[in-house]
């Protein structure tokens, strides 16, 4: 069996490959079995990238390579880092018959795919900060109000406090909060800086 080769890109680690240097056929379809041919993974893009044969075993398939986003989450059982793929919503998906244009299609994604941005408050790397990432989520679902606004000022830490500032509907009195109470000097400067900003554009 001889893999398929790839230029891969910086940053990319091969975690899983069965991809042959082959074309699907009755003395090779063997060789296109099992739940994956391909799996690469970008740690600091949060992306991974699959590769399959569908239907397994049958030359009337074709490739289906999914970029999948993924998330780390520590696990305290065995202190290590754990990958969470998002399967059910892909950012990608793409299908062709063809091994040589699926080739072209993952050194193409490998050097222009944009990195996936988590978006959770975290503590430590695979660990989330529970009360700002509490607030993030409510903020995120429920949009402002001032009982989340004033527990937010009160519990959250700098990074969900910046999030409110870059909160589209943020008021000018809570800018001014943020500017008195803000639990860190960067907050309190770019409250400040928001609120000069909005004072401006009223007063033009």
């Amino acid at each position: 069996m001889k893999l398929q080769p790839l230029r891969v890109q910086a940053g990319w680690k091969i975690k899983y490959n069965l991809f042959t240097e082959v074309d699907p056929s009755a003395e090779h379809i063997h060789e296109f079995q099992g739940s994956s041919l391909l799996s690469m993974h970008h740690e600091s893009a949060n992306r991974l990238i699959d590769l399959s044969w569908r239907p397994e075993l049958d030359v009337n398939g074709r490739y289906v390579l999914v970029v999948l986003n993924t998330l780390e989450i520590f696990n305290p059982k065995n202190n290590t880092i754990e990958l969470d793929v998002d399967w059910n919503n892909p950012h990608l998906e793409f299908e062709s018959k063809s091994r040589t244009v699926i080739v072209d299609k993952l050194e193409e994604l490998m050097l222009e795919l944009k990195p996936y941005r988590d978006s959770r408050i975290l503590r430590n790397r695979g660990i989330l900060d529970q009360p700002s990432e509490s607030l993030r989520v409510e903020l995120q679902i429920h949009g402002l109000n001032h009982d989340l606004v004033e527990r937010i000022i009160s519990e959250g830490n700098n990074k969900i406090q910046d999030i409110l500032i870059d909160h589209p509907e943020i008021s000018i009195e809570i800018l001014e909060k943020l500017v008195k109470n803000g639990c860190k000097k960067g907050v309190k400067n770019k409250a400040l800086q928001k609120l000069k900003s909005i004072k401006n554009r009223d007063a033009k």
